[in-house]
């Protein structure tokens, strides 16, 4: 029965149903499926929806079971087997939880129910009757340890982003140790160049023209 959800648990009696377009229900005792089930979900009482819920929840604490189906909700009274009066009513009472939901649990220590559908899953306060803020979530990251899609497409662009970053800083450095390898190059040559002109003076004399303009300044002074 895949996709059964558990609509009522007492004395360790589960009724179970099926949401995927099934209209029947089976009641188990502890693990054991009980003689002559499944039924049809309209022996549950009077004013349950004929053409299947999409989820059910049992609140122990009232003593009610909640049916949801489509944009509206039940509320099952367990001891007369009937609807209560004033129902269905719209599933926005339930403030943040998303129409038609596929399944639901209750977490009575801690004051929680939660409903899921498809890949994500809402967190409700029994209390404030609302869905606590940052959801939904996913199940598949939060329960069971997957990556979305988007965040592997974000990883994907960071590790994009940093090898970009990494080669700019690469070329910088090239660039830089050019620069430090050419200037004292170019230094050198203009040194030796110096002590070869030096040299140069020293061996052949001083030019004629530069000791001739030697003397014409010495005459005007």
């Amino acid at each position: 029965m895949q996709g059964v959800i558990q609509i009522a648990s007492s004395e360790r009696k589960r009724i179970l149903v099926s949401p995927v377009g099934s209209n029947k229900y089976w009641v188990f005792k502890d693990t054991t499926l009980q003689p002559g089930y499944p039924h049809d979900l309209i022996h549950l009482g009077h004013g349950i929806p004929p053409y299947g819920i999409d989820t059910a929840v049992w609140w122990e604490d009232v003593g009610k079971t909640y049916f949801f189906k489509g944009d509206r909700y039940w509320r099952y009274n367990e001891e007369m087997r009937v609807m209560d009066p004033g129902y269905p009513k719209s599933i926005t009472i339930w403030k943040g939880i998303p129409e038609s939901p596929e399944g639901a649990f209750v977490d009575k220590e801690n004051g929680f129910t939660y409903f899921y559908k498809g890949k994500d899953y809402w967190k409700f306060h029994n209390q404030r009757l609302k869905v606590e803020p940052g959801y939904p979530r996913s199940i598949l990251k939060d329960y069971m340890g997957c990556e979305t899609t988007v965040d592997r497409d974000k990883d994907r662009t960071s590790s994009q982003d940093d090898v970009d970053i990494v080669m700019k800083l690469d070329n910088t450095a090239s660039t830089v140790k050019a620069i430090a390898i050419v200037i004292p190059c170019i230094l050198a040559l203009c040194l030796l160049v110096l002590v070869y002109t030096v040299f140069q003076f020293k061996r052949k004399g001083t030019p004629r023209h530069i000791l001739y303009c030697k003397r014409s300044m010495q005459e005007w002074v």
